[in-house]
């Protein structure tokens, strides 16, 4: 059954890398950044079918046949393809080298000494994550793990990616040992970090890529998160694999081809099984892509792509969460309140402008990131990727805004997390124009 469930999980992920691209890869990172993808894509594939299959009543086993199966497909069908053209790239310096070895040993080191004080994860983890997890292993009813009985903290209405991959690894060892989220949560940090400066590195070189690696491992708040088990890190992963998609289909010379944006909604997707945000941040992507290439082919593609996932959390919503509180909780009375409350403009604006110097989680990335693109990216030419992050900032302003909560108490509990889940994918949106304009010849 483990051996099963492992190619359960390479297969369809090396499958839909296989058939996304157009071409094999050509260099070394190439290869390692279609790894990485296909690896995310796997496990969450591997995750969104359970779902379907507690929700269906189909065995496990059925479920892992199955993806084995379609996998190997799509491997199979993805053969002759043509190499692909090696881009030239700029080289890293050996102190740029030795700089992201640093990094990454002071991250680790983090992690480690973070975990050993809290092995159970952060607060979100045992609260919601893995508590999800272990009502899905002990009781055959799988309303109970989402009952409106539950604490408000337990948000049984969030989807359950993360949940039913640990739920599944607890099935397999047999015992709900620590080491199966904590598994899973290294594999999505080190994602993180691969998806965004393998992108880099395929379309600019190694020295950016590493310099992205950096701009994501040097996060004092990264390797905390990781630590934590929560969903905010597996959503970034999500969506910078979306992004990277998004990106490398638009750097190509002709039009944008339609599996690489269709394999993009489906990262899209997974992304918004994972968490409520995700959905938003595909929502997002898919308006980028038309405003951005006017291309209606190709929008209907990524649309495509984020249908399996998008009809999974349709189901559940409809027929076994319950009401969000944000929801069950806003009034129309209170919603046009708080859209009307100066007050509530200004105490927002100046959160935000506290939260951009918080050197404690961030050092001075935030401060760094509204420099640039202040002064520097916002002269450039508008890409899909920004202008779905700019939605997505105005999106959550517009949230924070109308929700019923006080305004205080929801930012300080949320805020850390959207940046998170965000991060990667600025990264990427940022570095990119910055290393097409300041080039070396």
């Amino acid at each position: 059954m483990i051996l099963l469930a492992l190619l359960a999980i390479a297969l369809p992920g090396a499958g839909l890398v296989a058939w996304g691209f157009p071409e094999r890869a050509a260099t070394s990172a190439d290869r390692a950044l279609r790894i990485s993808i296909g690896a995310a894509l796997g496990l969450g594939t591997w995750s969104a079918a359970y779902a379907a299959a507690r929700m269906t009543g189909v065995s496990f086993a059925a479920k892992d046949v199955f993806l084995v199966a379609v996998g190997a497909a799509l491997l199979f069908a993805s053969r002759g393809r043509p190499r692909a053209t090696e881009a030239p790239g700029e080289p890293a310096p050996p102190w740029l080298w030795a700089l992201f070895l640093a990094a990454c040993a002071i991250s680790i080191g983090a992690f480690i000494e973070h975990d050993w004080r809290f092995p159970d994860g952060g607060w979100d983890a045992w609260m919601i994550w893995n508590l999800r997890a272990r009502f899905l292993v002990r009781d055959p009813d799988l309303r109970a793990a989402f009952s409106p009985n539950l604490l408000l903290g337990a948000h049984a209405d969030y989807p359950w990616l993360i949940p039913g991959a640990v739920a599944q690894g607890f099935s397999l060892a047999g015992t709900e040992t620590k080491i199966v989220p904590l598994g899973i949560a290294v594999a999505f940090g080190v994602a993180a970090v691969s998806v965004i400066s393998l992108t880099v590195t395929r379309l600019h070189g190694a020295r950016w890529g590493l310099l992205a690696a950096l701009a994501i491992l040097t996060v004092p708040a990264f390797p905390i998160f990781v630590s934590n088990q929560q969903s905010d890190i597996p959503l970034g992963v999500y969506l910078g694999c979306a992004s990277a998609l998004i990106v490398l289909a638009c750097a190509r010379a002709e039009r944008p081809p339609p599996r690489m944006l269709l394999l993009a909604g489906f990262a899209a997707g997974l992304g918004a099984w994972t968490k409520n945000e995700g959905a938003l941040y595909t929502a997002c992507l898919g308006f980028g892509v038309l405003a951005r290439t006017r291309d209606p082919r190709g929008t209907l593609a990524f649309i495509a792509g984020a249908v399996p996932a998008g009809l999974l959390l349709l189901g559940f919503k409809l027929f076994y969460a319950p009401a969000n509180d944000l929801a069950r909780l806003s009034t129309s009375a209170g919603l046009i309140a708080h859209a009307l409350d100066p007050l509530r403009w200004g105490e927002l604006l100046l959160y935000s402008l506290r939260r951009v110097v918080f050197f404690q989680a961030f050092a001075l990335f935030l401060v760094a990131e509204v420099i640039v693109l202040a002064i520097w990216v916002r002269r450039l030419p508008a890409t899909p990727l920004g202008t779905a992050m700019f939605l997505a900032v105005a999106a959550f302003a517009a949230v924070y805004l109308l929700q019923p909560h006080p305004l205080k108490w929801i930012f300080r509990m949320s805020v850390d997390r959207l940046i998170l889940q965000l991060w990667p994918a600025a990264v990427l949106a940022t570095l990119l124009p910055l290393a097409r304009t300041t080039a070396r010849t």
